[in-house]
């Protein structure tokens, strides 16, 4: 089986979540947020290791469940995520991973990613790279001043998720050229967009959700106890 290094970049504050802490270290059925992450990958047999990359003056990554573990390397994230995942693929070449080696992205808040799910995105064997997207659902509107100006076809819109995967170092021109464009990009795929790849969109599962608002976390807590029961 191929295996895989993770990089999770952890070192944003949630500020929608209102919060008195970063998001990724709230509590969720036990654990953090972050923890229940990073157990989710290691639990797989694919994962080599993982590079969290926290904030340099981050004051709770010790408390961690996985501070200090063999398999779990933490490294200073930066500003913006797409700083954090550079610093990332740096700490990865440091460390031998080669150039054509495929990396996973994966946001810290989406602790409900499934075996299953992490397994399809690793299985996939494209060259333009991969994420785990759902289709849309819902009706989507376009709006001017809170105001429906048309309705978007949904049939050809997908929701991103993570993790994302992509060779090493495309990733990181992609990423180092949104930088030197000043371009904000909300996720890897984005950035490899700008350099003209396409990515397969990898179905993913709609319980996979990126916890961002405080309600996002009430529900999360239901999904993962609905999880553990089932194992």
């Amino acid at each position: 089986m191929t295996q895989f290094w993770v990089i999770i970049p952890a070192a944003g504050v949630g500020k929608r979540m209102a919060s008195t802490q970063p998001k990724q270290y709230l509590m969720l059925n036990g654990k953090t947020i972050l923890d229940t992450t990073i157990e989710k990958f290691l639990e797989h047999p694919q994962i080599t290791g993982i590079a969290v990359g926290v904030s340099p003056d981050d004051e709770y990554w010790q408390q961690s469940e996985w501070a200090g573990n063999p398999q779990v390397v933490r490294f200073d994230g930066g500003q913006e995520r797409s700083e954090t995942v550079l610093n990332g693929l740096q700490v990865l070449m440091a460390i031998g991973v080669s150039d054509d080696e495929s990396v996973l992205v994966h946001d810290a808040a989406r602790p409900l990613v499934t075996e299953a799910a992490l397994t399809r995105i690793m299985a996939h064997t494209g060259d333009q790279g991969a994420l785990l997207a759902i289709p849309c659902k819902d009706t989507l509107k376009l709006a001017e001043e809170q105001r429906s100006t048309a309705t978007v076809d949904r049939s050809v819109i997908w929701q991103a998720q993570t993790p994302q995967k992509f060779p090493l170092m495309a990733l990181y021109q992609g990423l180092a050229s949104a930088l030197e464009e000043g371009v904000a990009i909300t996720d890897e795929s984005s950035a490899m967009e700008l350099i003209g790849w396409q990515p397969d969109l990898v179905e993913g599962e709609s319980s996979n959700l990126k916890i961002t608002v405080p309600e996002d976390l009430v529900i999360a807590q239901a999904l993962l106890s609905i999880q553990q029961t089932a194992k």
